[in-house]
């Protein structure tokens, strides 16, 4: 966290003479509900929680009120497998997002934009079930990255909806009765506040 604050200072300066630069602050909300449960028999998902992200991004204009630009920045997640009959461990994911970015509305009113990159990731969560089997869930080192987002902004600030993936998460389980090893992934509804430091 200290290096990513670090970063964040030391890109600030460069990137407030371009025509957007925001710094976002994002409540994120995973597949991990009370209502979705696993079944012991079947493999287990919906292990992503409740986190936050924080990111900086820059964007130029370059046709009309559209723009590209990059984004960086860091995102942290509870890990729980939840159900009956299942006792997990609380885990965590926490994943660091390097993008590009396009999209549109860099001036007041509403905005769009998609970004996609890379994600290095690390974490995981244990968990032993009644039937006898353990397992766990671990955080692929480097994943692919891909987000879509819309809200509106007013000067300096912002606040949207955004959609992303989750890094690719790997999944090994082994009972008396049943074994499997594979990836899946995830996806994350998160609430967005940008900040431009500099606005004219």
């Amino acid at each position: 966290m200290k290096k990513l604050f670090l970063m964040f200072m030391l890109l600030t300066p460069l990137a407030i003479a371009d025509e957007r630069a925001e710094i976002f602050i994002s409540p994120s909300y995973g597949s991990y509900r009370g209502q979705k449960k696993n079944d012991i028999n079947q493999e287990v998902k919906n292990v992503i929680g409740s986190g936050v992200k924080i990111s900086f991004e820059r964007r130029q204009p370059f046709v009309d009120d559209s723009g590209a630009g990059i984004g960086a920045g860091i995102v942290y997640n509870a890990l729980k497998v939840k159900g009956d009959g299942i006792n997990s461990g609380s885990g965590n994911l926490v994943s660091v997002p390097i993008y590009l970015t396009l999209g549109s509305g860099l001036d007041n009113g509403i905005y769009t934009k998609g970004s996609f990159g890379l994600s290095l990731s690390s974490g995981n969560v244990k968990w032993t079930d009644k039937n006898g089997g353990h397992g766990e869930i671990k955080a692929a080192p480097v994943s692919g990255y891909g987000a879509i987002s819309i809200g509106v902004q007013k000067n300096r600030f912002s606040a949207g909806i955004s959609v992303a993936s989750t890094p690719k998460l790997k999944r090994s389980y082994s009972s008396p009765t049943k074994n499997y090893r594979d990836k899946f992934s995830d996806g994350l509804i998160s609430l967005e506040f940008g900040y431009a430091p500099r606005y004219e």
